[in-house]
C-alpha cells in the first residue's frame, strides 16, 4: 500500500471518528426528546382516561425532563384540583404563571383554585359555629357575598 492510500485512509478513518464524535455528542438531546414525547403522551393517554394518579406520576417525570415546559405543570395542576390537593395545584399554577405569564390558562385557573380554597375556609368554619349564632350568620353572609362578586 502506498503513502497516497494511507494517507486517504487515515483521513476515513479520521472524518469516521469525527462523525462518531459528533453522533454521541448529539445523542443526549435526541434521547431526551424522545423520552419526553414518550412520557407526555403516556401522560395525556392517562390523564383523558382518568386514570389521575398514574397520570401525576408521569407528568411529574415529564417535568423533570424540561421543568421548563408549560403543559405538564397545568396539567398537575388540574389534576391537583380535581383530588382536592388545593395547595399543591396553587404551586402548579404559579409556576404556569412564571413560565408562561402571558398564557391566560394558568391565571385562571389559579384565581379559580384560590376561590375554591376562599368557600373552603367558609365552609370549614361554619362547623365552629351552631347555625344559630351570629358567627354562623356572618360565615353565611360572607359566602354570599363572595358568590355575589363572582357574578358581578
Amino acid at each position: 500500500m502506498g503513502l497516497k492510500a494511507s494517507v486517504q485512509k487515515f483521513r476515513l478513518l479520521i472524518l469516521g471518528v469525527m462523525f462518531l464524535v459528533a453522533g454521541c455528542a448529539s445523542t443526549p438531546g435526541k434521547k431526551e426528546n424522545s423520552e419526553f414525547a414518550f412520557w407526555l403522551e403516556k401522560a395525556a393517554a392517562q390523564y383523558e382516561t382518568g386514570l389521575l394518579t398514574e397520570a401525576e406520576a408521569s407528568y411529574r417525570k415529564v417535568s423533570r425532563i424540561r421543568p421548563d415546559s408549560y403543559e405538564p405543570w397545568l396539567r398537575l395542576g388540574n389534576i391537583y384540583v380535581r383530588t382536592g390537593q388545593l395547595e399543591a395545584a396553587v404551586r402548579m399554577f404559579e409556576k404556569c404563571t412564571e413560565l408562561r405569564p402571558d398564557d391566560i390558562r394558568g391565571w385562571s385557573n389559579l384565581s379559580l383554585t384560590r376561590l375554591k380554597q376562599s368557600l373552603a375556609v367558609l365552609d370549614n368554619a361554619q362547623h365552629y359555629f351552631p347555625s344559630d349564632t351570629p358567627g354562623s350568620a356572618i360565615l353565611a353572609r360572607s359566602r354570599e357575598a363572595l358568590i355575589e362578586h363572582l357574578v358581578k
